[in-house]
């Protein structure tokens, strides 16, 4: 067992929002749809990967340094992000995403091309620099 159950349920996560939206929208069928006091809204977060106990729990020296030393961002770095996009999002359903294509691309970039290295992992996998989420 590595990642596979939690791919597998990230992977779910589109499809249970846009049955929730559904639901809110057009009520749930044989039941009665009920009025919310102010409007709910649903959106899918993605926050890419976050430099957690969760992601660095069990892993290699090997993947520290890539994917999670080029792609990984500190859990402050994301919040920072996202949130004003979160209170920003007017469209139900919507997809509210941090490690976008873009920054992919860019990060990709620095390291392979610029060779920059990472703030947060050595050449050798051990962290520099983890804040605990606990």
């Amino acid at each position: 067992p590595g990642y596979a159950a939690y791919g597998l349920t990230k992977r779910g996560i589109p499809q249970m929002t846009s049955s929730l939206v559904k639901e809110l929208e057009e009520g749930v069928q044989g039941r009665e749809k009920k009025a919310t006091p102010g409007k709910v809204m649903v959106h899918t977060l993605s926050p890419g990967m976050v430099f957690t106990k969760l992601l660095l729990d069990d892993s290699t020296p090997e993947l520290r340094k890539f994917p999670f030393g080029v792609l990984a961002a500190q859990p402050e770095e994301v919040a920072a992000d996202l949130v004003p996009k979160i209170l920003n999002t007017e469209k139900q359903g919507s997809s509210v995403e941090f490690l976008t294509l873009g920054k992919i691309l860019w990060a990709f970039f620095r390291r392979f091309v610029l060779r920059q290295k990472s703030k947060y992992v050595d050449d050798n996998g051990n962290i520099i620099k983890y804040v605990d989420d606990n």
